[in-house]
């Protein structure tokens, strides 16, 4: 929004990958001088990209998936395990002993379908 002839812009964004993690540090380290490496940083771009100064020019963003199979699979593992472990635990007397490990090595398995 530009207002007496300054532009003002709220930013937000989520801290999920190491691009956005080191892009929002360096930002808070700077305090009251975000504006100008903003400015920098953009204009760098800018120069480097030109058609986006077109009008016409459509930005499309892509968002890339930070999270490869094999993290994916540990974190579901991991919460699968803190959730049969305190199954595990309240059920102890109950006599219900189902075994778990081979249904969640084939559910892990089939993980790939989701990508």
């Amino acid at each position: 929004m530009r207002k007496n002839g300054k532009y003002r812009f709220s930013l937000q964004f989520p801290a999920e990958t190491e691009e956005q993690i080191q892009a929002g540090e360096l930002l808070e380290r700077l305090g009251n001088k975000k504006s100008a490496v903003v400015v920098a940083a953009l204009g760098e771009y800018l120069a480097a990209h030109p058609a986006l100064l077109s009008p016409e020019c459509r930005v499309e963003i892509k968002a890339v998936q930070s999270l490869s199979s094999e993290s994916l699979r540990e974190m579901v593992r991991n919460l699968l395990e803190e959730q049969l472990a305190a199954t595990s635990k309240t059920e102890a007397g109950t006599g219900n002993n189902v075994d778990f490990n081979g249904k969640i090595t084939e559910m892990l398995d089939n993980l790939d379908m989701f990508q």
